[in-house]
This record gives C-alpha cells, structure tokens and sequence, in this order.
C-alpha cells in the first residue's frame, strides 16, 4: 500500500496548529506547575495532556502506528509507522509565558523520517516536509540558502542543557575558516 504523504503531512500541519493555538489560549489563562524530571528538565500537566490528545488523534490518522513520545509515552508495537512527538517543545519556556515553543511531530516509516511538522505558536509558523514534496513555511515553499561559504551565512542553534561535558565539542564544530 502506498502512502500519500503530503495529505498526512497537511492533516498533521492541520492537528499541531490548531493543539498551538489551544496552548497558547490556554498558558495566557493560566500559569502551568512545573515538575522536574532531571537538571534543567522540566514537565508540566499541559505537556502530558497535550501529548495524550496528539496520541488520540494521530491513532486516528493512522490506526496501526505507534508513538515514541516526549512525556515517557513509548509503544511503537512493532509498528511500521511510528509517530515522534514532543507535544511542548520548548517547556520551560512554555513554562515562563515566552516564545519559542513548539509542536513537535514527525512520522518515521521503518528507519526514514517521512513527514516533519513543528507549528510555532508565537509567530504562527508552521514548518512541515514531506519524503520528496518539499519543505513549506505557512503553504510557502522554503528553500535552504544559496551562500556558498558557511562564514557568510548565519547559523543559529541550541545546546545541550542537561550534558555540559560536551560543550567544548560543540563550539569547536562552530569555527570554521
């Protein structure tokens, strides 16, 4: 059986705009409990909520997947398919009332990613892809940059917060010549 990316991708840009917008009205009404689940590592009732309903949804789009997922949900049942979720991705600054943060989700066929979404609240940004349709910001077709060099391009990225130790590591792969 063959399947049609791009209508699950869309369905799935769809889902994480309209969870995004619910969060974001939701956090502007009320300030979410934090627990810790390690250093720097935070968890609140609106992540495991969130990524329940994503669960049911997703279940529905694809009956027979499974889920490995951000709040300690993992059953991937043998499953060909297999959703990646991070229903708040970006919690403690969720947790603060500041942006970014994100829905995360992205369906994995065996070991290839196969569509990517990450709908950004603050901005209303949707980025998604599909397996050979393109990247799209907003129904846009984006492109990765033209610049020949790295030093004459701008790159922006996040570190690790919970391993330090490989810090070094990272801000060597940073120089360039």
């Amino acid at each position: 059986m063959s399947m049609d990316y791009k209508d699950i991708c869309l369905k799935v840009a769809e889902l994480s705009q309209e969870t995004g917008r619910n969060l974001k009205a939701l956090r502007n009404q009320q300030t979410p409990e934090a627990e810790s689940k390690g250093k720097n590592d935070f968890v609140t009732q609106f992540d495991k909520d969130t990524e329940a309903r994503l669960i049911t949804a997703l279940s529905q789009l694809l009956p027979d997947s499974g889920f490995i997922a951000e709040e300690n949900t993992s059953d991937k049942k043998g499953a060909t398919h297999n959703w990646i979720i991070d229903p708040i991705d970006g919690t403690t600054n969720f947790i603060h009332g500041l942006y970014p943060w994100c829905i995360s989700i992205a369906l994995m066929e065996n070991e290839e990613m196969v569509v990517g979404v990450v709908y950004e609240a603050g901005l209303d940004e949707c980025f998604y892809a599909w397996k050979n349709g393109g990247a799209f910001l907003n129904q846009e077709k984006i492109a990765v940059s033209n610049r020949p060099a790295i030093a004459d391009s701008l790159i922006a990225t996040g570190f690790p917060y919970t391993n330090f130790s490989l810090m070094d590591q990272f801000i060597e792969s940073l120089h360039f010549s």
